[in-house]
């Protein structure tokens, strides 16, 4: 696109980038600054190749394909039939306003080199701007730039001047995609579009209200308050909705935690009464086996002794034959034969009353007829209420859609308002009470009381002292630093990530720098492994790389591929968890050797888990992970196999980005908040730790005693001096 400075008067505010959110300028995909944006019918806007290739990847399973839908939003979006499916990026529109204001940022920038100079590989810093042109120029080439024929004519105005002037002033105006040359200067308000001259002569005569642009924006610009209140007004009618849904979620985890405790206790009734039973009737064995074992030992033992004395008799009348006298053998024969027939007599009475013995179980007559009828545990009662979540504001008529059945319940519930003031006005209508969720019981259902949201409870915590800070830039870097990640590893040594300079820095326990190492592509996130090992995320290639830190230099050890561009990054063990975002957005758990353990894109309902999952870590027993979402704006707890813990979002936290754990502690920087919050791991926000002193917090990494935490700073509005500065502050012990 081209662009012609239009000077104005220095009057009005001038405008800057603090005023404006880092999101607004930075692809949704890529999160680099946009190149050529294209903006989709929801108003989200991304780079022309980011697009293209999510296009691309949402329609190969679609034959023909057809539609996609919007990264951010999900929206989706019909693609033309008339062009092949590598083009439809081309048929999206370009924003002319996000080119402009890129344009006129980099023209303010402390930075900005000469255009001219660039063509030739040359970084030399401009002083001009050419309004003609639309480039910057250096003072020699200004010089030549104003000596040559065609552009002697040409007004160069020196960039001191202009980064006075508000943003509008330089922005630019567009030229018509159509007609080459003629600038867009009119707007048609049958077709609310923005026109040049000559496509309002031959596209646009019959149309009844074509103006100036200048006309045409004098008069909408009154309307821009109130339609930026309705924006504000459906985003929190949206909020209360989403509160309400995350509400029956909670209520709905609530119920089936208890459900599963019910039908736990179910089967331990059974198993106790079971049990004790069992233990009755194998007590009532033992006795009565105890009781004819006595008598068993009893014959046992008679049998014993009439053996022994049947034993005893014959070698008494052996020897009495052989040795003894006539006297000693009819003595002895005398007491044999009295004793053979008291032995006879006592086995012929121990023979008669002999019984073997047999125990047979006989289960109780009422058993089978029991576990006949018993042929489930229980049953579900699910019950859905219609509820209404009425704006707090008034809406048209035609935006609500209310079907009879909604008509009926609200007639119900409130019988004095009139159906066509129900559609004029919602805000009068009070908001039923959210009827408790049915559980489930042996045979029939009855209702749990309704547990109220959780919300964070700020509390008065200690603040952490700033203790040291460094400068992240060494002495071969050209450009400020962007630092997005950073690690704690062996000795108190720290590793850095240098986005811009595509570099991991190494500094000892001094904080004093030791060794860099360069890569090929821009780095994003680091993490430790074991010792010295460190893994280091690269998004444009999708891949992760692990180096090993030695005294002075950086050696790679292996590396494998995440198959999605690949953000945050945390660890455990030989564990890996990276933030993923592509098409859907998921975090993936891998292994040392790349193996994809498991992907997390949905939670246990079903629900999306992210939009943009940004950063990430996991707790030292590998159980939990802690995840900053850059869309939702919030921090997402869920375990190792996927099941949501909590996901908060907190007022004082505003735009989340690096997050660290130390036991039960987390902390969450807050970019856009300057802030650093304390929560619990459980999901209760404890209270900001840090609050003075630091300014757009981007990374945060814990000392391996957890008393210090390093922040790096990142932010397009920051100063030269803050983007280079790593700041370490001292953390309080948590009062018991």
């Amino acid at each position: 696109m081209t662009y012609r400075l239009t000077h104005r008067s220095l009057a009005g505010s001038i405008a800057d980038l603090s005023d404006i959110a880092e999101e607004f300028l930075i692809c949704p995909i890529c999160s680099e600054d946009f190149n050529d944006p294209r903006t989709l019918s929801c108003l989200h806007s991304f780079c022309h190749d980011c697009i293209s290739e999510h296009i691309l990847q949402s329609t190969t399973e679609q034959k023909p394909p057809g539609s996609f839908s919007c990264p951010v939003c999900k929206r989706v979006v019909d693609g033309p039939s008339h062009v092949p499916i590598d083009s439809w990026a081309n048929d999206l529109p370009v924003n002319n306003f996000l080119n402009g204001l890129l344009n006129a940022a980099k023209l303010r920038a402390e930075d900005r080199r000469c255009d001219t100079c660039l063509h030739r590989n040359r970084k030399v810093l401009a002083s001009y701007w050419c309004d003609d042109c639309g480039e910057s120029l250096c003072e020699e080439c200004n010089q030549v730039h104003s000596s040559m024929k065609f552009t002697q004519s040409h007004q160069s105005v020196q960039i001191e001047n202009i980064k006075n002037l508000p943003f509008k002033s330089t922005s630019g105006h567009a030229y018509c995609p159509d007609h080459e040359g003629k600038s867009l200067d009119f707007y048609c308000n049958d077709h609310g579009v923005v026109l040049c001259g000559a496509c309002v002569t031959v596209s646009h005569r019959q149309c009844s209200s074509v103006k100036t642009c200048r006309a045409a924006a004098a008069e909408y610009r009154d309307e821009t308050s109130t339609l930026i209140d309705n924006l504000k007004h459906q985003t929190e009618w949206s909020v209360r909705i989403m509160d309400n849904r995350r509400h029956c979620v909670d209520t709905l985890e609530d119920t089936a935690r208890h459900v599963k405790n019910q039908i736990a206790n179910i089967r331990k009734q059974i198993n106790d009464v079971l049990d004790a039973q069992e233990n009755r009737i194998l007590e009532e064995l033992d006795d009565l086996k105890t009781k004819e074992m006595e008598i068993l030992e009893s014959e046992k033992e008679t049998c014993q002794g009439i053996m022994s004395t049947t034993r005893n008799s014959t070698a008494l009348l052996k020897n009495a034959l052989k040795h003894g006298t006539e006297n000693d053998l009819l003595s002895c024969i005398a007491q044999i034969k009295k004793e053979t027939r008291l032995s006879e007599k006592t086995l012929k009475n121990l023979s008669n009353n002999l019984k073997d013995v047999y125990v047979d179980f006989k289960p109780d007559k009422n058993l089978p007829s029991l576990l006949s009828h018993l042929k489930e545990l229980g049953s579900f009662a699910v019950t859905r209420q219609s509820i209404l979540i009425p704006p707090s504001y008034a809406v048209r008529a035609d935006t609500v859609l209310i079907t009879e059945e909604r008509e009926a319940i609200e007639d119900e519930q409130h019988p004095t308002i009139e159906k066509e003031e129900h559609f004029k006005e919602f805000k009068n209508i009070v908001l039923p009470p959210i009827t408790s969720t049915p559980i489930f019981t042996p045979q029939k259902a009855t209702h749990l009381p309704v547990q109220s949201f959780r919300k964070p409870r700020p509390a008065s915590v200690r603040l952490a002292a700033l203790e040291q800070s460094f400068r992240g830039q060494t002495p071969n870097d050209r450009e400020n630093c962007s630092l997005t990640g950073a690690v704690y590893i062996g000795n108190g040594r720290i590793v850095l990530v240098d986005q811009v300079h595509r570099k991991l820095k190494l500094f000892d326990h001094q904080y004093k720098w030791v060794t860099e190492k360069v890569l090929s592509v821009r780095p994003y996130d680091i993490t430790g492994c074991s010792g010295n090992d460190v893994a280091v995320t690269l998004p444009k290639e999708k891949k992760v790389l692990l180096f090993t830190v030695r005294d002075t230099e950086f050696s790679i050890i292996g590396g494998f591929q995440t198959g999605a561009k690949c953000f945050g990054i945390g660890s455990t063990q030989d564990l890996f968890a990276v933030s993923c975002y592509t098409s859907p957005p998921s975090v993936k758990l891998m292994s040392r050797e790349g193996r994809e353990l498991k992907v997390f894109t949905r939670d246990q309902f079903g629900q999306d888990l992210f939009f943009f999952p940004d950063y990430i870590t996991i707790d030292k027993e590998g159980c939990n992970l802690f995840v900053s979402d850059k869309y939702k704006k919030s921090v997402i707890s869920l375990t190792v196999k996927g099941e949501k813990r909590w996901e908060v979002r907190y007022h004082h936290l505003k735009g989340p980005r690096g997050v660290a754990v130390f036991g039960t502690r987390l902390f969450v920087a807050g970019n856009r908040s300057h802030n650093i919050l304390e929560m619990s791991t459980e999901g209760e926000v404890i209270g900001a730790i840090v609050i003075d002193g630091i300014s757009n917090p981007h990374k945060l990494a814990l000392s391996p005693g957890g008393e210090r935490i390093l922040v790096t700073q990142q932010h397009m509005t920051l100063s030269k001096a803050e983007k280079n500065i790593v700041k370490i502050f001292r953390i309080p012990k948590r009062k018991m």
